[in-house]
């Protein structure tokens, strides 16, 4: 009984329950006014009032602590830039891949034409002002990376809408932070890492709230958009359960061929602990131990190696979790009529790259990250209820993923680096401690 009323199952029986109740109340008009109306609307507004509190603390502070647990950049060298780069490549073929499929599939596309157009003219004023402002702002090639560089950061910092700047901020803070004398890095590392500890619990009480925030954001969703709404977060489901699966066989396998001698299949025996950790617990950070020994014992990788490329992995390395904000972005605008355009999708793509850089790596925290993406684009967030209501099978398997291609990572550099990468079956590993 315990496990039944768990969370996860709580949420989804909102979901059902917000379906059920929002399909009744739009058939029988008690939804068109009124205080019912009013109260639905305000649970769905301080639901998404709390993630809006959280999300800028969340951003820096978790970019910062990654950033710092580099260690002085200038003695990492080559294992620092190729291990960088193989994250940044592995990140943006996610998201193109996720970018062709959620194109390809359309599944906000599943409502009737005539109810998106009813949704897009509810939400006009918004549009409008949206695109006021990018009438009166001079658009160049080099206008978006003018925008990343903030000139004033606080302002920036009281702003959701420019979440970017914030972001390039944090990433330089961390930086210069990890250059300073080792011992003030290790007591600013400390005090940095104790607000991340803060804001992964401040994420976990506003979990609780999202059993009722779903409900309420659901409700009125399926009143004002019908039921048609099952068949197209069905969609939207197997086009992020596409994507993982292109990334897990297709790119991970090939890098894995490309730069190692290993087959995918021993590479994935050895790390079965850790992905089976992963999936279970949908946390990077708490599958990290695990990966970090099946990595170092297992497949033969130096501690040296495995102790620099994992936990940076855990923190920058979640494409799992950029190709679900890819996909629930164009879906979400998709559901709501808003055709992006070519520019506004290569937007997405490199904003997704950079905010699942800035994903805590606990569960459900990438959900939070959307308002990154969906907000400067003029893009309701009311749609993050629907993504939340579905996402945890999705999430425990996004958080393999994201395992996986750490583990890669760590794979690929150990091999370039000119160690003897290999399989060690449990039954015949030997004790490496000398390796490191």
């Amino acid at each position: 009984m315990r496990r039944f009323l768990s969370l996860p199952n709580v949420i989804l029986l909102s979901l059902a329950l917000g379906v059920i109740f929002g399909w009744i109340a739009g058939s029988a008009k008690l939804l068109e006014s009124g205080i019912l109306l009013e109260l639905l609307k305000l649970g769905g507004d301080l639901f998404k009032s709390l993630i809006f509190m959280v999300i800028v603390p969340l951003v820096f502070v978790s970019l910062i602590c990654g950033m710092m647990s580099i260690g002085d950049l200038r003695k990492l060298g080559r294992v620092a830039g190729r291990t960088l780069v193989l994250y940044l490549i592995t990140a943006a073929l996610a998201c193109i891949v996720a970018i062709l499929l959620v194109n390809a599939v359309k599944p906000g596309r599943a409502i009737p034409k005539e109810t998106r157009d009813r949704i897009a003219k509810e939400h006009e004023a918004k549009q409008k002002e949206i695109v006021g402002k990018i009438k009166t702002t001079e658009h160049t090639p080099w206008t978006f990376v003018r925008g990343i560089v903030p000139n004033n950061v606080f302002s920036v910092l009281a702003s959701n809408s420019q979440m970017l700047p914030v972001i390039f901020f944090a990433l330089l803070f961390g930086l210069c932070a990890a250059m300073i004398e080792a011992k003030r890095r290790e007591h600013l590392s400390y005090t940095f890492e104790s607000l991340s500890l803060v804001m992964v619990r401040m994420i976990q009480v506003v979990m609780f709230t999202a059993p009722v925030g779903v409900f309420c954001l659901i409700a009125v969703a399926t009143a004002s958009i019908g039921i048609t709404i099952v068949k197209a977060m069905a969609l939207y489901c197997l086009v992020v359960v596409l994507g993982l699966l292109i990334q897990f066989f297709v790119v991970y396998g090939g890098v894995i061929r490309l730069f190692t001698r290993l087959r995918f299949v021993d590479f994935i025996r050895a790390c079965r602990p850790a992905l089976v950790t992963a999936f279970s617990t949908s946390s990077s950070a708490a599958s990290l131990p695990v990966n970090m020994e099946c990595v170092n014992k297992r497949l033969n990788v130096s501690t040296s190696v495995t102790s620099f490329v994992l936990p940076i992995g855990t923190t920058v390395n979640m494409d799992g979790t950029a190709i679900m904000q890819t996909v629930a972005t164009v879906f979400i605008a998709q559901l709501y009529a808003i055709d992006l355009t070519v520019m506004q999708q290569i937007g997405v793509i490199l904003t997704a790259m950079l905010a699942a850089v800035g994903t805590a790596p606990v569960p459900a925290a990438g959900i939070a990250m959307l308002v990154i993406i969906l907000e400067p684009l003029g893009i309701p967030l009311t749609g993050i209820a629907l993504i939340w209501a579905v996402d945890r099978p999705l999430d425990m398997m996004r958080t393999v993923v994201n395992v996986v291609g750490d583990g890669v990572a760590a794979v690929a550099v150990a091999t370039m680096e000119g160690e003897d990468v290999k399989y060690l079956p449990v039954d015949t590993e030997e004790d490496r401690s000398s390796n490191g």
